[in-house]
């Protein structure tokens, strides 16, 4: 399945590259239903040579405090945007200081494989520090039944798009109407680990 998914993806990249000519433009927003219900996709990262579509995570921008995202440990929505302002107008991001964590509200799925890519920065020791992201599968009571690694970020100290944070997940055996909730859980490591993100997205439906 992994295998199929990864080849239908990069023909899927190779026919929308030859179609964009492989350059930069706007978001292309599109609304997606589906078992999951009503998406807004765009295409937040195309001047970086990704063309997939992608879904903002409930207040990814971080416009409204964080709101349905789990902070701990000093986390913390601070000013200051990501300065290609993707997800629109903004002024606010979030502050990642060591020992803290941050935890999306849940986002809906409906294929194997969701993948993550937001913005970043590091505010540490660039050498030292890294920030981890896992992957947080839900019960429908909203419980965790299984935690993935989903990458981890290296970076320098100005704004720039993560790489794609892939979640290998199985929902065979939980999905439910053809559906299951995942959440992303975001934390500094290493010494003097200091991070901030914006502009969260999620890429639901990875084939």
């Amino acid at each position: 399945m992994a295998t199929r998914g990864f080849r239908g993806r990069i023909a899927v990249l190779v026919v929308t590259l030859a179609a964009f000519g492989g350059g930069a433009g706007s978001a292309d927003a599109q609304l997606l239903g589906g078992a999951c219900g009503d998406r807004d996709l765009s295409r937040p990262f195309l001047r970086w040579l990704d063309p997939m579509q992608y879904a903002l995570v409930g207040d990814g921008g971080f416009e409204a405090g964080a709101r349905g995202w789990k902070l701990a440990g000093g986390a913390k929505v601070v000013s200051g945007n990501e300065p290609w302002k993707t997800s629109g107008p903004g002024s606010r991001s979030l502050y990642l200081p060591g020992g803290s964590s941050a935890t999306t509200p849940p986002v809906c799925v409906e294929t194997l494989d969701p993948t993550v890519r937001y913005f970043a920065r590091n505010r540490g020791i660039v050498a030292l520090s890294s920030l981890r992201v896992d992957a947080l599968l839900l019960d429908s009571s909203g419980r965790v039944v299984l935690t993935l690694p989903a990458g981890v970020h290296t970076g320098l100290g100005s704004w720039h798009p993560s790489l794609p944070g892939l979640a290998l997940l199985n929902l065979t055996g939980v999905l439910s109407g053809g559906k299951a909730n995942v959440a992303f859980r975001f934390r500094p490591i290493g010494l003097g680990a200091k991070w901030q993100i914006d502009d969260v997205y999620v890429d639901p439906l990875k084939m």
